[in-house]
């Protein structure tokens, strides 16, 4: 270590300057983020945000309210004749209730994700699962992508290995771009394992530019996207 400081500081004064220890922070002369969605307030970023999420094939569902969102899904999943899911355990996302014990009386074969539970039987239900669901922590309206934060009991697997992948997003969390994501990083990215941000259908091109739709993640994606963010009342 003494003969890397000896080497870094003769380096230094052959510069001409004082020794360095750490890499200064860059100042740009304009920062883009601060005014590329001016003009749009919090329901036209939602808009935007499923605008490009449906221009990547994905679908946008209004809920009114949380409370909703297993009416909402259990719509989507009966008219797709989708029966076995695995799941989040719902959080603060929701106005109350888990989702997933609707779903097991309404006869769904439903699989909860628990960071207590087998890990090699959790991984083999969601590869067989028709879908699986899980709570974003934002959406970014410039490009339709979706941000998990993964630990426990809200497992990778959950949005990797399905087919389909079900999003339940609230409206108020969604964002401009991935800077104000990032901003948000040192508060809480230590309390996290993996910061996830899909965006869209897993996409795949060949070295002759053959798309192929779904093989390195879930081939379709759905939003249930929750309008906390509007002035009126749900109804």
């Amino acid at each position: 270590m003494a003969a890397k400081e000896e080497f870094l500081q003769r380096l230094a004064n052959k510069l001409g300057r004082e020794r360095m220890y750490e890499a200064p922070r860059p100042r740009w002369d304009t920062q883009p983020w601060d005014h590329l969605h001016k003009d749009l307030d919090q329901a036209g970023l939602v808009a935007q945000f499923a605008d490009e999420l449906m221009k990547l094939g994905g679908v946008v569902i209004p809920v009114a309210n949380g409370k909703l969102l297993p009416k909402a899904v259990n719509a989507y999943l009966t008219e797709a004749e989708f029966k076995k899911l695995i799941v989040w355990p719902a959080g603060e996302e929701l106005d109350g209730g888990e989702p997933a014990d609707v779903f097991a009386e309404q006869g769904y074969e439903v699989t909860r994700w628990s960071a207590a539970g087998d890990r090699d039987s959790l991984v083999r239900a969601a590869e067989s699962a028709h879908a699986g669901l899980v709570y974003a922590a934002h959406g970014i309206s410039e490009t339709g992508s979706i941000v998990l934060y993964n630990r426990g009991d809200r497992g990778r697997v959950v949005s990797l290995l399905p087919n389909q992948l079900l999003v339940a997003v609230r409206g108020s969390t969604v964002v401009p771009r991935i800077t104000q994501v990032l901003a948000g990083l040192p508060g809480r990215a230590l309390d996290y394992s993996c910061v996830n941000i899909i965006t869209g259908p897993s996409r795949t091109s060949d070295i002759e530019m053959d798309l192929t739709i779904g093989v390195h993640g879930p081939g379709r994606i759905a939003v249930f996207l929750i309008e906390d963010h509007l002035a009126e009342e749900p109804h």
